[in-house]
């Protein structure tokens, strides 16, 4: 189980930076209107495309650091991420496995036999197409400020909660869209991702989802 959390820790919590947040929230009176509309906008997405920038805060560390890359879903839960800088790093979840490239070394864990990597599955598509509404996993709080709304995500997996506090995530009030996503973990650390030239809905095939050492 040790080598699972390490690897859960270095999936979610690889090298980033965080930007301050300025916006002031407050909980949210109507919440159940707000579900039903979030709700729609994740069952008509099939596919999102989309840029990143990963943004880390170690408090061992002074500096944060920011990691750049492009992102990839597919309805149920394809999953590419892929990192470009500061070093070549993809994460794939497609068919059902895990597969890693760090550099020419590709890694491959399988996801169905092993309970922790499904919680892991759900919880980073959950972040991501913002699926948990009435999500019997996840414990969620809402919240609004003038431009955005936020969910707080509070995992009920033992295991996954030991490693990770919560998950923030910000919607844009005109359109839904998931505009940044943050992982915090227990203690004072936490990865902020901001996703930037969105697209929904486009044709995504399942070449896009191997990974080859070319």
């Amino acid at each position: 189980m040790k080598k699972y959390r390490l690897f859960l820790l270095f999936l979610l919590f690889s090298s980033g930076l965080i930007a301050q947040q300025t916006d002031s929230f407050s909980p949210m009176q109507d919440v159940e209107a707000l579900k039903v509309e979030i709700k729609k906008v994740s069952e008509n997405t099939q596919s999102i495309q989309s840029d990143f920038i990963q943004e880390k805060h170690l408090s061992m560390l002074e500096e944060v650091i920011v990691s750049r890359g492009h992102f990839l879903f597919r309805k149920e839960n394809d999953v590419r991420w892929e990192y470009s800088s500061p070093i070549n790093y993809a994460i794939v979840i497609y068919d059902g496995k895990f597969r890693i490239k760090n550099d020419e070394k590709i890694s491959e864990f399988d996801i169905r036999s092993n309970a922790l990597f499904q919680q892991i599955n759900k919880m980073i598509v959950t972040a991501i197409r913002g699926d948990f509404v009435d999500n019997p996993e996840f414990e969620a709080s809402f919240f609004e400020s003038g431009k955005q709304y936020r969910v707080n995500l509070k995992a009920l997996n033992k295991q996954v909660a030991e490693m990770l506090a919560g998950i923030e995530i910000f919607f844009s009030k005109e359109t839904l869209a998931v505009e940044r996503v943050m992982f915090i973990e227990p203690g004072e650390d936490y990865t902020n991702i901001i996703f930037n030239n969105r697209k929904v809905n486009i044709e995504i095939t399942d070449k896009q989802f191997e990974l080859t050492n070319d």
